[in-house]
């Protein structure tokens, strides 16, 4: 995961934005009428973040036809995403591309290798549309992470994935994704999480959530797959002019500087992995 800051959009102004978009007066007032409801929401939605405690808000389990909030159906709450935000047409589209603009390079910062698209609602828009258009939830996101993800809910604090805005610290600042190589021709990556054993049980349960609810083995390992054919050529290059020790200190050099810039990324992970191979670095690559 790669942490991103907040944004520091006021979410009453972002909403009211939105509704400067919509047309119909009945609907202006019917939105407006539950402004206080959507304020209260989105400090409620802060405060548990920073707790780790998203999972404990109740899901709105109301068909898209039924009131969701005042007068407002849940099909109108998140529509005022859909249409009033999403719409280039739109003064809130805006503060979209401003949203989506803020992950570092344009990578996912769920995957860290995907090309950021489109806005993912962390907690997602058909069960909490109270949260459609909050700045807090709204996270720039690969497609294949946006709707690939596993859209099961999570009910507890352990099956919670990663937040990038409020998951900082440890989950950045300690390694906890590995990967070991498979003794195949070709060679392959194989990834897994290993928590740190001073986490606490609920921080070693999270990091094994996102890993499976983003589908982050499989997705890994095929970027892996490119990357070890890229490497192939350069690593026979080195093996014939400076001998074959060169392998690993090549290889370890670039593991090195992988984490010094990310220390969970399945770069970073998969060079460390290919160091300690003896069976790679003595022709496997070959």
């Amino acid at each position: 995961m790669r942490a991103l800051t907040a944004p520091n959009y006021d979410p009453l102004t972002v909403y009211q934005t939105c509704i400067n978009g919509v047309t119909d007066d009945s609907l202006i007032d019917r939105l407006n009428n539950i402004t206080d409801e959507i304020v209260f929401a989105a400090k409620d939605y802060e405060q548990k973040a920073k707790a780790q405690l998203l999972y404990t808000i109740p899901k709105n389990n109301c068909k898209n036809n039924e009131i969701a909030l005042g007068k407002v159906t849940k099909e109108e709450l998140k529509e005022v995403y859909t249409s009033y935000m999403v719409v280039s047409s739109k003064p809130a589209r805006d503060i979209y591309d401003s949203l989506l603009s803020q992950a570092h390079l344009g990578k996912c910062p769920y995957c860290g290798f995907g090309q950021t698209r489109t806005l993912d609602h962390y907690l997602p828009k058909a069960k909490y549309p109270q949260f459609s258009v909050l700045p807090f939830n709204l996270v720039p996101s690969c497609r294949d992470c946006n709707t690939g993800k596993n859209t099961a809910i999570a009910t507890t604090a352990e099956a919670q994935s990663l937040h990038p805005y409020f998951d900082h610290q440890i989950f950045i600042n300690d390694q906890w994704l590995y990967a070991k190589v498979n003794e195949t021709k070709p060679a392959t990556i194989y990834f897994f999480v290993k928590a740190p054993k001073q986490w606490d049980e609920i921080s070693k349960a999270r990091v094994q959530a996102h890993f499976c609810n983003f589908n982050l083995s499989s997705r890994y390992s095929v970027e892996a797959g490119d990357a070890l054919v890229s490497l192939r050529d350069v690593l026979i290059s080195y093996c014939q002019s400076f001998g074959s020790k060169s392998v690993r200190d090549l290889l370890k050099i670039e593991a090195n500087s992988s984490a010094k810039q990310h220390s969970n990324s399945w770069k970073t992970a998969m060079l460390q992995a290919l160091v300690v191979s003896d069976w790679y670095c003595d022709g496997g690559f070959l």
